[in-house]
């Protein structure tokens, strides 16, 4: 007889698996969201009371307030949506994280983490059919959800001219794979007792094919915290050979265009093939260094930080836009003032070295949790933040497992998803209890 836990746990599943279909929707509704809404559901329904609390409440109102106060005193109501899905990002957060840490004992993990295993080898299975599929123009399901890009092209990209093919399974863009998979590999390889070869393989496998520079940095991370353990308690921990498949399968780099020369990809761009190099090498260099569009970010960060108040969760890519935009909207001020026949003559888009155009109509994301969360919260999250660093480390004990946490956290502040959400939530709070909870055997 089936009980409410497995209940649960099969409904976790399920709302976990429309989670990663990243890259499509039904009727405009994006797959993910189906997900987070069933997430949060489940949530509230397996315990109400959470919606009862008082403290609950002024939580939420610290957090949104700057957001509230930001929309009228601009008078910006025109995008209610946007700000309703952020708020309900907010609110989802809070309740799923409850759930979580709550609903993951020792009772459940067993079964949980059997139904994870199949969704990690169900999903890297159809992220690898998928990546030959798009290489030698195989069936595919129809990618139909709207990309991410800053100049507003709506199509999702799954042909690289110049660059190694790279995974995107089910979702739009290599990185926000990445985003989803690895926390899902991570609770499983720290929380099981025995791994199942073929699925860690295979996920292991997909992650690297990303060629995503967060991986190599992330998980070269994850190898030293694993090599110095290794060390000190002499002997290995298991979970550092999947972190090296994964690096390894990182410098695979095969062109499509070099693979299948006659891809539909490649005859309409009309790339000329080249010497097939299964092994990449080249860009690794580039991996440690932290690049323009990061580099923007953290110095957006610092400029925010001088003059430190919260701008609301709607506020700060509009920030960081105008921002960037700055010398490029005083170069087309001056321009258009001082040389009126620029009006009413036809020029081609010219670069003057002061920055990108498209910042004038595309307000770019700053792709940085941490970032996008304290400028969006202001002192609030961060002494928040800073509170509950502080329980963990004077409650737990420190050992080993405590550190792999705080490594497994760590990554949702340097991913590009700019939100805490529901998944976020269910995977912290799983994570905390697994992990930390030292219910299995590290070696």
């Amino acid at each position: 007889m089936v009980n409410k836990n497995q209940i649960k746990n099969l409904s976790l599943f399920l709302c976990l698996f429309f989670y990663c279909l990243d890259a499509y929707s039904f009727f405009n509704v994006p797959f993910s969201w189906i997900g987070l809404i069933g997430i949060f559901l489940i949530a509230v329904i397996s315990d109400y009371r959470i919606l009862l609390n008082t403290n609950f409440y002024i939580v939420i109102f610290i957090l949104l307030v700057p957001s509230i106060a930001n929309s009228i005193l601009m008078q910006s109501f025109d995008n209610n949506l946007n700000f309703l899905l952020r708020s309900f990002n907010v609110v989802s957060f809070l309740v799923v994280l409850i759930f979580s840490l709550k609903f993951f004992n020792i009772s459940e993990n067993i079964e949980f983490m059997n139904i994870l295993q199949k969704l990690i080898l169900a999903l890297s299975i159809f992220a690898i059919y998928s990546y030959f599929a798009q290489i030698y123009d195989l069936p595919e399901f129809l990618r139909n959800r709207s990309n991410t890009g800053l100049l507003g092209d709506a199509s999702q990209t799954t042909f690289w001219k110049n660059e190694p093919h790279r995974m995107v399974g089910t979702f739009r863009e290599p990185v926000l794979l990445v985003s989803t998979v690895i926390p899902l590999l991570y609770l499983y390889l720290f929380s099981t007792k025995k791994m199942h070869l073929f699925t860690v393989l295979t996920a292991s496998l997909v992650i690297g094919l990303t060629r995503s520079d967060l991986v190599r940095v992330y998980f070269f991370i994850t190898f030293i915290v694993l090599f110095l353990s290794s060390l000190k308690r002499k002997r290995i921990n298991k979970v550092i050979y999947p972190v090296i498949l994964v690096l390894i399968f990182s410098l695979i780099g095969i062109r499509e265009c070099d693979l299948n020369p006659k891809s539909s990809d490649c005859i309409s761009s009309d790339t000329v093939p080249s010497v097939l190099e299964p092994l990449v090498f080249s860009d690794v260099e580039n991996t440690l260094q932290i690049g323009n569009d990061r580099n923007a970010v953290v110095e957006y960060a610092i400029y925010s930080f001088t003059r430190f108040s919260p701008q609301g969760i709607t506020s700060v890519n509009q920030g960081f836009g105008l921002f960037l935009s700055e010398e490029i909207s005083n170069e087309m001020y001056f321009t258009n003032r001082t040389l009126p026949k620029h009006l009413l003559t036809r020029y081609e888009a010219k670069n003057f070295g002061t920055g990108n155009y498209s910042l004038l109509s595309y307000y770019p994301n700053v792709q940085n949790l941490f970032v996008n969360a304290s400028l969006s919260f202001g002192a609030s999250f961060i002494a928040f933040l800073f509170l509950v660093l502080l329980h963990i480390f004077t409650s737990s004990k420190k050992n080993l497992e405590l550190y792999l946490f705080l490594l497994f956290a760590l990554f949702f502040f340097l991913t590009p998803i700019e939100e805490f959400n529901a998944f976020t939530a269910l995977v912290i709070g799983a994570g905390y209890n697994m992990i930390t909870s030292n219910k299995k055997d590290s070696s």
